[in-house]
């Protein structure tokens, strides 16, 4: 399964950037995209690993659920 990287805007429009095959060159690339972002700009680049694009469209828009530390204790 390969690595997605995407640019989201302030707005939540997602623009797929590229995908990789291996972590380490998905890693660098999202790096590098962070880097050259200007000060205070909106965009987010996120990375995120799944089947195939629209997968990793929707596991992007879900909202997660956020865990408190209690739950990890009660498991």
């Amino acid at each position: 399964m390969p690595y997605f990287i995407f640019r989201i805007s302030a707005d939540k429009t997602m623009t797929l950037v590229n995908s990789c095959a291996k972590f380490g060159e998905a890693k660098e690339l999202c790096r590098t995209l962070r880097q050259s972002q200007v000060a205070g700009a909106a965009e987010v680049i996120r990375m995120v690993f799944a089947a195939a694009e629209h997968d990793a469209r929707r596991l992007l828009s879900e909202k997660r659920q956020i865990s408190s530390p209690l739950e990890e204790w009660e498991a």
